[in-house]
């Protein structure tokens, strides 16, 4: 069967889906909040997070200014691009300020003297930090997600079901390693303390050695990398990290 993809704006991306003009879409997270907090009666609904993409949507002040708490922004302006959560943060925090939208360089508008704060996406923080600002408060976190229409037919259900399992393969295997390596039969319990797997490890028995198996487990590369000097110190030999192109649960 015939798939097309559309490359289009991230914000045109909700309500390419929500019009029947795309059957699924992959966007942030922040954008589908905002997209549902304008359009109630929208017909959207999250299918699978994808695991990357990771940001938040944050207030941040100047660090010298005299914002201190989210009560010092009763009576300010606040410039954002995303004014639909903006507007539904801060009534749910009965705090009364100012929205000035802004699509673009909006960490500058504290400096021009346009708005007393800003509420934008922070990732690294870099960005405020070269604009001697600091985050206030985390509205929320976002990250890329797989989105869909509540009433799409069997097979566009279907069909997603079969995409968002090999999407999943690819992620969980993204930041996996397969680690093989020897070490003494009386040391495995200590080796699982040090190196938690997806599973019971694969314990083997070496040709010709008694004491001594071979370990096959799959771990997170930080996990490992944080432990390995720990696997050395108990005995650990000829370790071997192997990259995963995909894990299937």
């Amino acid at each position: 069967m015939h798939t097309s993809f559309l490359l289009i704006r991230d914000d045109d991306i909700p309500g390419f889906v929500d019009s029947d003009a795309s059957d699924i879409g992959i966007v942030g997270e922040n954008g589908y909040r905002e997209y549902i907090l304008e359009h109630p009666d929208h017909n959207l609904e999250v299918v699978a997070k994808l695991k990357f993409a990771y940001c938040r949507l944050s207030i941040a002040v100047q660090n010298d200014g005299e914002i201190q708490s989210l009560q010092d922004l009763n009576g300010k302006t606040i410039a954002t691009s995303y004014p639909e959560s903006l507007a539904d943060f801060l009534k749910q925090h009965d705090i009364h300020a100012k929205i000035l939208v802004m699509h673009g360089s909006v960490e500058l508008a504290p400096k021009i003297a346009i708005a007393d704060a800003i509420c934008d996406l922070v990732s690294t923080g870099a960005t405020l930090k070269e604009n001697a600002l600091k985050e206030l408060h985390v509205i929320f976190d976002s990250e890329a997600i797989l989105i869909g229409r509540k009433n799409a037919g069997a097979n566009i259900r279907k069909r997603t079901e079969d995409l968002v399992f090999r999407l999943q393969s690819v992620i969980d295997a993204k930041d996996s390693k397969y680690i093989m390596l020897h070490i003494d039969k009386d040391k495995i319990a200590q080796l699982q303390d040090m190196l938690p797997g997806c599973e019971s490890p694969t314990v083997l028995p070496l040709h010709g050695c008694e004491h001594k198996v071979a370990v096959h487990v799959v771990s997170k590369e930080g996990v490992f990398w944080d432990t390995i000097a720990k696997l050395k110190s108990i005995g650990a030999s000829s370790i071997l990290v192997l990259p995963i192109e995909k894990m299937m649960a």
